[in-house]
């Protein structure tokens, strides 16, 4: 008896939590008073849910909860018995062949429901688990339940409020690359403005309490299902272009690229006077299959092209008619029959195209905004000078993403890096058009150098003295010299030196180049200062008349004695000219001073008339 009693429950759960939920919406209808119409409407696999846990769900529980605090309101829940199905069949293809192997039921489970008056109004919410294992955009869809709630508000600001109704059962199944606008449209019994969107699906329930009483309900704030990597709630489901819901209109439009099931939500929000009175939610699962079509309609546009001319190639399947209409507003001949379309646009910008296609009495239609683009045009860069050693980004001033790029260097990239004189030149096609244009490199040439000199004495200042030059042309200029004699803002093109030693000259030259030389400044040999004569000739022919040489490079001290040790002179910067004095041999001394060397000389000297 205790074997049978576990195999009864382990049935019992197992079809509990059996994947056969692909959807459902919860809305209401105030009946007067206190009293509303509250409906769930269910979405069942009538082909591979498992017959138990549909039978199982005769009953759906709707937990009731205070708006704001989220605390559950017992004595206001409910379990609800459904109503018959009705059989999700329409088929929102034009002339399909072969309709996929799908099939959905709606189940409606409808009761009365009185809900005072209450300022943080109601929470009514339905929660099941457990979804497909085989849907593809969320995390461990096999562990994810479904909650399909709405609220209710307070009646004080806006009075009495019904949700709006979808008007269409949603669609059994979609077809991949096949284009869909489904009217996911709703009615508003109190006239009330709607606003269409996406929105992230909730989650209730889980495996070990797949159908969860009143006490083990989820309270709100409730939680969100978990997207696989790649998806969001706007984008859910892979289409190209992107699945797209008009705000306005409810229109839903989606052309499907991957087979798979895949879990959509879409709201409708019911404003009264600019502010948010209710809304209805429907979580959904899409069922995307591989369709076999009578007539399709399909083509495919360049999504690059130039010159405002665009090429359309016709993808239609089974048709032997066509009608082109190319969207051009400016005129009423923008039209054609043959297969494939082309036509020239008066301006570049964004068109709707419309392809009829049509074999019998089956006729497809598709629309496209295409994107024409005007002849293309692109600027390389000014001729341009660049520096030994330095390469330079070559770069054209438009881009084009999907342009094919040609240089003279064989490169294919968008742009370029050169470190040698030349013409480079870069070709960019685009669809049937094409853009030219050449620049020219050449390496820097231009030569700054310090000029040599050699430090010399002055004879009047007694000072070593050199100037140092700038050769060439330059922007900037800095110097350095060690030892330290130049000013730190110094920068012209010449510097007075008085010192031996090291100096460098830097900066940008007048191509912006860098550039740097160096110069050593060898001291003078300043024993070479004082020339000493042994003979000089005081005979005023001014030639050799005096001694030391007039005006030397430095200033002394001169002593002369005579052979028999008598001092005939001894003054301060005043050569000797021997007035009046022999012929014969003469002693000197003499101390000097010049250019920072001092220095004591003597020796004999001779005069000779």
């Amino acid at each position: 008896m205790k074997k049978l009693l576990f195999i009864l429950v382990y049935l019992l759960c197992s079809h509990a939590e059996a994947t056969h939920i692909v959807g459902g919406e919860l809305t209401y209808e105030h009946q007067g008073g206190n009293t509303y119409w509250v409906k769930l409407k269910l979405y069942v696999d009538c082909w591979n849910g498992d017959k138990g846990a549909i039978a199982s769900d005769q009953f759906a529980n709707f937990s009731v909860f205070d708006g704001d605090s989220g605390y559950l309101l017992p004595n206001l829940c409910k379990s609800v018995l459904r109503n018959s199905p009705v059989r999700v069949s329409k088929t929102n293809y034009n002339c399909i062949k072969i309709s996929p192997d799908a099939c959905v039921d709606a189940y409606e489970y409808v009761t009365a429901m009185e809900l005072p008056p209450r300022k943080t109004g109601y929470i009514i919410s339905f929660q099941r688990c457990c979804r497909n294992s085989s849907i593809l955009n969320i995390i461990n869809p096999l562990a994810t339940g479904e909650n399909i709630w709405t609220r209710i508000n307070d009646t004080t600001d806006f009075g009495f409020n019904s949700s709006p109704e979808f008007k269409n059962l949603p669609p059994n199944f979609l077809c991949t690359n096949a284009p869909l606008i489904f009217d996911h449209s709703a009615i508003d019994p109190d006239g009330d403005s709607l606003v269409y969107e996406f929105f992230h699906p909730y989650t209730g329930g889980n495996q070990t309490i797949p159908r969860p009483d009143f006490v083990q309900y989820q309270t709100p704030p409730f939680t969100k299902i978990l997207f696989e990597s790649g998806y969001t709630f706007p984008d859910a489901i892979p289409s190209s272009p992107p699945v797209s819901l008009n705000r306005f209109t409810g229109l839903l439009k989606i052309i499907p690229t991957l087979e798979g099931q895949f879990v959509v939500g879409i709201v409708v929000k019911e404003y009264r006077k600019g502010k948010l009175v209710g809304f209805t939610q429907r979580d959904y699962q899409f069922n995307v299959q591989n369709c076999i079509f009578e007539t399709t309609s399909a083509f495919n546009s360049p999504s690059v092209n130039c010159n405002r001319e665009v090429f359309f190639t016709n993808n239609s399947q089974n048709a032997d008619s066509y009608f082109w209409e190319f969207g051009d507003t400016f005129t009423n001949v923008d039209t054609s029959i043959l297969k494939d379309g082309y036509y020239k646009y008066p301006f570049a910008g964004t068109y709707l195209v419309k392809l009829i296609a049509k074999k019998g009495n089956c006729v497809d239609s598709i629309n496209k905004k295409v994107t024409v683009f005007d002849r293309i045009n692109f600027k390389l860069p000014k001729d341009t000078v660049i520096c030994q050693n330095k390469n330079i980004l070559i770069k054209p001033d438009t881009f084009y993403s999907q342009g094919t790029y040609s240089w003279s260097n064989g490169s294919t990239d968008s742009t370029i890096i050169v470190n040698s004189a030349g013409s480079y030149w870069l070709n960019v096609t685009l669809g049937n058009c094409n853009s030219f244009d050449t620049m020219i490199v050449k390496k820097d040439q231009s030569q700054v150098h310090l000029l040599p000199d050699s430090l010399v004495c002055n004879p009047v200042t007694h000072e070593l003295e050199a100037n140092l030059r700038v050769s060439g042309d330059f922007k900037t200029i800095d110097w350095y010299s060690n030892p330290d004699v130049t000013d730190a803002n110094y920068h012209d093109s010449f510097l007075d030196i008085h010192k031996s030693g090291y100096f460098r000259i830097s900066g940008l030259n007048v191509n912006n180049c860098p550039y740097t030389d160096t110069l050593n400044m060898e001291g003078m040999d300043l024993s070479r200062l004082f020339k000493t004569p042994n003979v000089f000739t005081p005979n005023n022919d001014s030639i050799n008349d005096a001694f030391p040489e007039r005006m030397p490079p430095y200033t002394y001290q001169l002593t002369i004695f005579n052979r028999w040790g008598i001092m005939v002179h001894n003054e301060k910067d005043i050569p000797w000219e021997a007035p009046g004095f022999p012929m014969g041999t003469y002693y000197y001394f003499i101390k000097l001073e010049g250019c920072g060397v001092e220095n004591e000389i003597h020796g004999v000297v001779h005069v000779i008339r």
